[in-house]
């Protein structure tokens, strides 16, 4: 029975020693995933407008294309994304001049949102660079929307990374920093698409969006928080039709009755009908690839009786 007990014992300590050196290995590495800084001398030039057509253009991708406003709030003040155990404490910056802010030149944006690069040259944490494309006047509609808006006094507190977040971005496709990602060397601005072809204009939005970070490169689905994003390629979506895909990011619903996850943005129902059914146009494009999520796969849902 001792011996049983002896060896019982040393195998505790063996999982516990692997752990121990599993995890200061995790935190190690992730330390110097931060700490890693880049030079970015040169990052695209843009000309930004200030007149209201310009800000206009550039509130409509914050709000509802790029998303801005999910991360550092609707005032752009910064906001916290995360705080709990697992994750972290993941904060935005505030990117107003008020308290907390800071004044950030062109150059310093473009690095921001195109390098994934912040101003002491370190990666930004968890922003989805990697995944934005904009044209030039895109881009410097998007900086006179954040440079319109007023000062906002916040002072976001010290980050900190949890163990999940540290892990997943060691073992996983998790963009804790995505500026370790991505070939600064091939950043561009993007061509304006072709007015005349709709799928082209969709491909633009899909990219801008970054619908890629969550339904991944070939949008057959999985990615970002569980359960996952669902398969938007044709084998996902191709029995749908166009008023069935804008009602399903308009209202969270498929045409099968299930519910789509809060996880995928609201925000993105508040498109105009033009760029939603352009990016329908464009998914109808896509390869086929994967297979449907359970929930694609599930028959009709019966309606919820009305309440009294």
């Amino acid at each position: 029975m001792k011996r049983v007990l002896r060896i019982l014992l040393m195998a505790v300590v063996v999982v516990l020693a692997a752990a121990a050196a599993l995890g200061a290995y995790v935190y190690g590495a992730t330390e110097r995933l931060m700490a890693r800084t880049y030079t970015i001398p040169t990052p695209p030039r843009t000309t930004v407008r200030t007149d209201t057509a310009s800000v206009a253009r550039g509130q409509y991708l914050a709000e509802h294309v790029a998303l801005c406003v999910e991360c550092h709030g609707d005032d752009l003040g910064g906001a916290t994304i995360y705080d709990n155990v697992a994750m972290g404490r993941i904060t935005s910056p505030n990117l107003t001049t008020g308290q907390g802010g800071a004044t950030y030149s062109d150059d310093d944006f473009a690095r921001a949102i195109l390098h994934g690069v912040k101003r002491d040259g370190r990666s930004v944490i968890l922003m989805p660079s990697i995944e934005y494309q904009f044209t030039e006047a895109d881009f410097g509609a998007l900086v006179a929307y954040v440079r319109s808006k007023p000062p906002v006094n916040r002072v976001q507190p010290t980050p900190s990374v949890g163990p999940v977040a540290r892990a997943l971005a060691v073992f996983a496709p998790f963009p804790l920093a995505p500026a370790s990602v991505i070939d600064h060397a091939k950043v561009r601005f993007s061509s304006a698409p072709d007015a005349s072809d709709p799928a082209a204009t969709g491909a633009y939005l899909a990219a801008g969006g970054g619908c890629a970070g969550c339904h991944r490169e070939k949008f057959q689905g999985g990615g970002g928080p569980a359960p996952g994003a669902g398969n938007i390629t044709p084998v996902g979506i191709g029995d749908w039709n166009e008023q069935q895909f804008i009602t399903a990011i308009r209202e969270h619903r498929r045409p099968n009755g299930t519910i789509i996850d809060d996880a995928m943005p609201r925000t993105y129902g508040q498109m105009t009908d033009a760029d939603l059914m352009a990016i329908f146009a464009f998914l109808r494009t896509v390869p086929a690839a994967g297979e449907k999520t359970p929930n694609q796969k599930q028959g009709p849902v019966a309606a919820r009786p009305a309440a009294n």
